[in-house]
């Protein structure tokens, strides 16, 4: 089966082959224990072959495919194995930029015909139409593998090229995802000031640092994440701890700056008690003011921001 492009328009498919894409989508994330995005189909092609799953037997290169076609597998009935030739003209490795990055989808769409079945009859007994479909339901495939819905809506979309970027895929594709979604209003949709390295998008409004991550915010910070990192530690308006975050007795009636209890501080305040004694609040890990580590976060009593990070970055519900 041959790659060429990703189409503009939705594949006409029943609601039942939508169904099985998505189906077989999950059975083959499943299967190769893909947990996170970004995804890079080259890897995932090699780890793929290397297992031995879905009888791919050879990944190589050719010179003389035309230039209107990316790549082409084909199924040996005989053995019940696959090869998958990719164009040596179409070829950019490691990804750089937007053209690069269409291998990715080019390698997603030819796991694609494999993970569906398409091959397995030859194409001469099916119609151009028949084969048409099956190249457009590779696409679809490839699209929810490489840009799941719920991930592909969470982005700030200040730059198509820097969330297509993140999501190693062209541009194009991105914004053709966006089209077929009836979600290209996100790319003119407000954006909403994150941090570049971790996406946290809460902020005081003096705040110097990340109070997750603890990096210098600079003017006009725009991330591609857009991550909400919730209160670990119940707090008032005052930024006092309600509950106290070591020994989680209640501190409603308590005066003064320590807990009664445990003597542990009812402020989650700077380390740098001699340099800063700024406040933060509930579930900053970082000062915001000078971008020392809180004491909260010295004394553990918050989860580790990139573990949190990385379960942002899992497609959790809806591939389509």
């Amino acid at each position: 089966m041959t790659a060429i492009s990703y189409n503009m328009k939705k594949a006409p498919m029943s609601i039942h082959r939508s169904e099985f894409i998505d189906l077989r989508l999950r059975q083959f994330i499943d299967e190769n224990r893909i947990y996170k995005w970004p995804l890079d189909c080259v890897v995932l092609l090699r780890q793929i072959k290397e297992s031995g799953r879905y009888g791919i037997q050879k990944i190589a290169v050719l010179n003389d495919l035309s230039e209107g076609v990316d790549a082409i597998t084909q199924y040996q009935s005989g053995t019940r194995q696959y090869s998958i030739w990719f164009n040596r003209k179409k070829l950019r490795y490691p990804f750089q930029k937007s053209f690069d990055r269409r291998l990715n989808f080019t390698a997603a769409h030819e796991i694609g015909h494999i993970v569906l079945e398409h091959l397995l009859l030859s194409k001469d007994s099916k119609t151009d139409t028949e084969t048409h479909i099956e190249d457009l339901e590779a696409d679809e495939f490839a699209a929810r593998l490489l840009m799941p819905r719920e991930l592909v809506c969470s982005f700030n979309y200040y730059s198509l090229e820097t969330v297509a970027s993140w999501l190693n895929v062209s541009n194009s594709a991105l914004a053709t995802r966006l089209h077929c979604l009836n979600r290209a209003d996100l790319i003119l949709s407000r954006k909403i000031k994150s941090c570049t390295q971790c996406g946290n998008i809460r902020f005081s409004s003096f705040a110097s640092h990340c109070g997750v991550c603890g990096r210098v915010l600079r003017k006009g910070e725009l991330g591609v994440r857009r991550i909400y990192y919730p209160d670990e530690i119940v707090m008032d308006s005052c930024k006092r701890s309600l509950v106290c975050p070591n020994c989680h007795n209640t501190l409603n009636s308590i005066k003064g700056k320590n807990c009664s209890f445990c003597q542990t501080s009812i402020f989650n305040l700077c380390s740098d008690g001699c340099a800063c004694s700024y406040a933060n609040l509930a579930y900053a890990r970082f000062c915001e003011i000078c971008g020392k580590p809180t004491c909260y976060q010295q004394d553990g009593f918050f989860s580790n921001w990139q573990s949190l990070y990385e379960s942002y970055c899992i497609a959790k519900s809806t591939l389509r």
